[in-house]
């Protein structure tokens, strides 16, 4: 049937179908096209199409290739014969549907006898991993060079040189005659003509191609057209001897079935538990990790990323392997939780770590694992073994790698496949994860298998995954249910605790995960003296006086206390603190450039006489205010180590509530995401409707 032309093709399609291949190419309808010409000229260009092709399934690739072999339009028939598949396989129909809603093919004739593929689409180099065919290579050879060929091949040569050209074809399509001819070639020759025929047509040549002999593998091969000269270096193995090679496929036998996912059985309870474990341990890293940072931030190396020094620091801190505490280093600034400060050249936590620390657990879990599914890098990079044999540091600057998110959710997409009690076998899922997106896995970081394996031990790091199988919850979080897959997540671990019990020796002991506020509180009215299943904190006057400082009353104090203490609290703790209550802002300090007050006056002549204080040259203006030269900050410092306990007093006489300063930056914006404005795909198609069909100029035809 005689082609009308793409423009006229594309004018033929349905409201629906047009609607469809809008749909699967957007850039054909952004900005939407004028007329007809316009959008056959866009979707015959080589960029699109290639673009196109990219996002194709090995299957439909396949046929693509098998398109680019056969002459044009190609007959059903013969597209099915080259695949090696019957005329009614159901993997190569499904495969050109794919191909006709992209519009890279058409079905022409009766019953679609015919197949023309997009012209765009011939511009594919080596398609099938087979070079150009053998006659366009002896075309440019003279007839006694055709008749040396013929010769060393074990042939007469013809009459005439078009005669000689079919009959070197005719030996080198021949399966049996190339594995004859490459057991007589010298050593080398058997295994670079398999590798040339595997791994693609191009192979590299040590020492180059000029003046070839017999005496080595390439130039042997040369010599018998087996391979061509593609430039001084390179080799390239012609059509149809790699076709023999393959034992006269193109393709191996099921080159068009989907790679059956096999799967082996799990507990899904362990997987769960294990999950939850994992996921949980991860949190308490992540904590105590940024509250290391939070109190002395850990600086960053000069050319970027941080140094193994810190990475160690925080192994440590977190009892992880050092390639471990790069991954979650690497994920508390995907997670938004912390960031270079490039002035001061340290790591230093955002504020929205502290909307993080007031979530619970779960809900904190869930924060991380989300951040991970759209991150667009690699957290496996981190701790990876770079050049030189060094691991590669975290918190590198680089650029965003868009593919690394659409990469992690092929894994994960193949992982939810499995049912609940089953995992993909590893070969399997890479297999499954490369044949849906092929080029997915081209141009990255690491090889295909790397990437995979790095996305599969993330998802175990995280506890999305256990076992090689999706948890519950993390079946949730893949599917966008972020808040079920924290509930789902909060009934397989211990409630968060908000009860302890105060010992004897002014410690709270508390045993599981605190709750948020409790945790906060504890944290601020005491000192974490270790971790572990329970965590205890040291109860001491110096710790106390910091809750003061931070506004706590006495009465806020044991409030809180007599609410979580389930055993009470003991008697000498609450004398501890009812007397620093008592004591605490009787010495008021101002600037003036600092002043002391108080009600008592004979506690003012003490604290002017103190040896301790003596440095400060307390100069008395009243009989209950004396003023300094010292800033009151020295001076409340000064105060506290003789031993009063001061409040530090604003110019309007109000307490100037104080803690220690955590170390925060603020949360680095993020900017929005550059989504053009989704074109009205029914508007664009009634536009269109209303245009007459002109093929492209001849410059302009695809």
């Amino acid at each position: 049937m005689e082609w009308p032309g793409l423009a006229a093709t594309l004018a033929g399609f349905d409201d629906a179908r047009l609607t469809t291949l809008f749909t699967l190419r957007p850039d054909l309808a952004s900005p939407a096209p004028r007329d007809w010409s316009t959008l056959a000229s866009r979707a015959g260009a080589w960029p699109s199409a290639r673009d196109a092709y990219r996002q194709l399934d090995r299957s439909a690739q396949r046929v693509v290739e098998a398109l680019c072999l056969l002459p044009q339009p190609a007959g059903f028939t013969g597209l099915a014969a080259l695949i090696g598949v019957a005329i009614d396989d159901g993997d190569l129909a499904s495969a050109l549907l794919r191909l006709e809603e992209r519009a890279l093919a058409f079905r022409l004739g009766d019953r679609g006898a015919e197949i023309r593929l997009l012209p765009g689409l011939r511009q594919l180099a080596y398609p099938a991993g087979l070079g150009p065919p053998l006659a366009s290579m002896l075309h440019s050879l003279t007839g006694p060079a055709l008749e040396q060929m013929a010769l060393r091949l074990g042939a007469k040569p013809a009459r005439n040189m078009v005669q000689t050209q079919a009959l070197i074809v005719d030996v080198l399509s021949n399966p049996a005659e190339v594995v004859r001819l490459l057991q007589q070639g010298p050593d080398g020759t058997i295994d670079l003509a398999r590798r040339a025929a595997t791994d693609g047509p191009l192979v590299s040549v040590a020492g180059g191609l000029y003046g070839v002999t017999d005496r080595t593998a390439a130039g042997w091969m040369v010599n018998r057209g087996l391979l061509g000269v593609a430039d001084y270096y390179t080799a390239v193995m012609p059509r149809e001897p790699a076709v023999a090679l393959r034992s006269g496929r193109v393709f191996a036998p099921g080159a068009l079935r989907r790679p059956e996912l096999h799967l082996s059985d799990v507990d899904a309870g362990s997987v769960d538990g294990t999950a939850a474990e994992r996921a949980m341990q991860l949190v308490a890293d992540v904590l105590v990790i940024l509250e290391q940072w939070s109190e002395e931030p850990p600086t960053v190396l000069k050319a970027g990323g941080m140094g193994i020094r810190e990475v160690r620091k925080a192994a440590k801190v977190a009892d992880r392997s050092e390639a471990d505490a790069a991954r979650i280093i690497e994920l508390t600034t995907v997670a938004g939780l912390a960031r270079v400060d490039s002035v001061a050249g340290t790591a230093v936590p955002t504020v929205a770590y502290d909307e993080w620390l007031a979530l619970e657990s779960p809900a904190r879990w869930a924060w991380l694992a989300t951040a991970w599914l759209d991150a667009d890098l690699h957290l496996s990079l981190a701790g990876a073994m770079g050049p030189k044999d060094k691991p590669i540091a975290p918190l590198l600057h680089r650029p965003a790698e868009r593919a690394a998110r659409s990469r992690r959710r092929l894994v994960v997409d193949v992982l939810e496949e499995a049912p609940a009690g089953q995992a993909p076998v590893p070969g399997s899922l890479r297999e499954r994860a490369n044949w849906t997106s092929p080029a997915a896995w081209t141009g990255g970081p690491a090889t295909p298998e790397t990437l995979i394996s790095w996305t599969v031990d993330e998802a175990e790091l995280l506890g999305v995954a256990a076992q090689g199988s999706l948890s519950t919850a993390g079946r949730m979080l893949v599917s966008g249910e972020r808040g079920d897959a924290a509930s789902a997540l909060a009934v397989l671990v211990p409630p968060a605790v908000a009860d302890f019990v105060i010992q004897a020796d002014l410690t709270a002991v508390i045993a599981g995960e605190p709750a948020a506020a409790v945790r906060a509180e504890l944290a601020l009215l005491g000192d974490v003296e270790s971790k572990g299943a329970a965590t205890v904190y040291r109860l001491s006057e110096a710790s106390l006086r910091r809750a003061f400082d931070a506004g706590r009353t006495t009465a806020d104090i044991l409030g809180f206390l007599e609410n979580h203490a389930t055993r009470g609290v003991p008697q000498p703790l609450t004398y501890l603190v009812n007397d620093l209550g008592r004591r605490f802002g009787n010495v008021r300090v101002g600037a003036a450039t600092s002043y002391v007050r108080s009600e008592d006056p004979a506690l003012l002549s003490e604290v002017s006489q103190a040896r301790l204080t003596g440095k400060l040259r307390f100069r008395p203006i009243a009989p209950t205010v004396l003023v300094t030269h010292a800033d009151a900050a020295t001076v409340v410092s000064t105060l506290q180590a003789a031993g009063y306990l001061p409040a530090h007093e604003a110019a309007d006489g109000s307490l100037v509530l104080a803690r220690p300063p955590a170390h925060r930056l603020p949360t680095k914006p993020a900017l929005p995401p550059r989504v053009p404005q989704a074109p009205d795909l029914p508007a664009v198609v009634a536009e269109l409707r209303r245009r007459p069909v002109v093929e492209p100029r001849p410059a302009e035809h695809p």
